[in-house]
């Protein structure tokens, strides 16, 4: 399903130089920041001035990405944000169906009266927007992203960009394992590297610079805290804050973990429980016809995709637990 604004969006973005601020989720991924940073990039190539501003940092493997050294973190620099979300007379939110994605930051960008664009691959959008491009159908934003300047500059195209997009689509498939895999998404995949992109130096850069800890966390996790339910198809993983606290976790430590329920024959879904200060962070994971979204959003008032979603749960792990057994009871 598709709702786009495409050619009203870059007639938006045709005109005289406008002052942008580029926006995504919080704990923000490779989807998140690709697509962001590509968004940027072309927005500069359109002589805009563009800033990229994030809630909250982002884990170290991704800090190669071209442009990221100039976005702007929230929780670092809460006053910089303040001043640069008020100076500017667009907002492009990428990769995130609703401001309350981005935390703290939807009360400023809500406080401003701009013309606000939505670029995103997550089901129902909030109607807060004033232009969108989405398509649940879609691999990743960064796939979206990609589309749009295909479409109509792709002239602006450069290796930067098309790294920054591979990531997003590489990463939000999972390293094309799950998710919306499509022939669009090989295709561009394919015209990426044909601009120049290494594949195999993203793929070392991504998924093979762990920190001893964060290896040792991920033993851990599958030794002593993964719990398999055969008669559910299903497995989960939970890691408590003195678990985090012992292999001095830090962020993007756990990214991916959700996935090895799945490896194990027999199971479709899997489901990591993470305790946080003021809630427990739950990803879900399935495989084939299986639609996690339906149990995010209906028992965790969260949601994401049909095969890849996440919640807050506002209470102990074992309550947490609980209402995931009683979920997959009544699935």
């Amino acid at each position: 399903m598709e709702s786009t604004n495409k050619k009203e969006i870059f007639d938006a973005l045709s005109g005289s130089p406008r002052n942008v601020v580029v926006v995504s989720h919080t704990s923000p991924d490779g989807d998140a920041l690709g697509s962001a940073l590509a968004m940027q990039s072309l927005l500069i190539g359109l002589g805009h001035c563009a800033t990229v501003i994030l809630p909250d940092s982002f884990p170290d493997y991704y800090a190669w990405l071209p442009g990221i050294d100039e976005a702007i973190i929230a929780e670092e620099y809460p006053e910089k944000v303040k001043t640069v979300i008020d100076a500017a007379d667009l907002q492009i939110i990428v990769d995130m169906n609703a401001l309350k994605r981005a935390q703290q930051l939807e009360s400023l960008l809500k406080a401003v009266d701009v013309q606000r664009i939505l670029i995103d691959h997550h089901i129902f959008p909030e109607d807060i927007f004033d232009l969108t491009f989405s398509d649940i159908t879609a691999s990743s934003t960064s796939e979206l992203v990609y589309e749009f300047i295909d479409e109509f500059r792709p002239d602006l195209m450069n290796l930067s960009m098309a790294e920054c997009i591979y990531t997003g689509i590489v990463t939000d498939t999972g390293n094309f394992f799950h998710g919306n895999l499509t022939a669009r998404t090989f295709n561009i995949t394919a015209k990426l590297i044909e601009k120049g992109v290494d594949v195999i130096r993203i793929n070392q850069l991504v998924y093979n610079t762990f920190s001893e800890n964060r290896l040792r966390l991920l033993g851990y996790s599958i030794s002593e805290r993964m719990r398999v339910l055969p008669d559910k198809k299903s497995a989960y993983i939970f890691l408590t804050a003195d678990d985090l606290k012992r292999f001095g976790h830090t962020e993007g430590d756990t990214e991916g973990i959700v996935n090895y329920g799945l490896s194990l024959k027999g199971i479709h879904i899997s489901v990591l429980f993470l305790e946080k200060p003021e809630f427990i962070k739950l990803s879900l994971r399935s495989e084939g016809d299986i639609n996690v979204n339906l149990i995010a959003s209906k028992y965790f008032n969260g949601g994401g995709h049909k095969n890849a979603s996440g919640a807050h749960f506002y209470g102990s792990m074992e309550e947490a637990i609980n209402v995931l057994l009683k979920a997959l009871d009544e699935l």
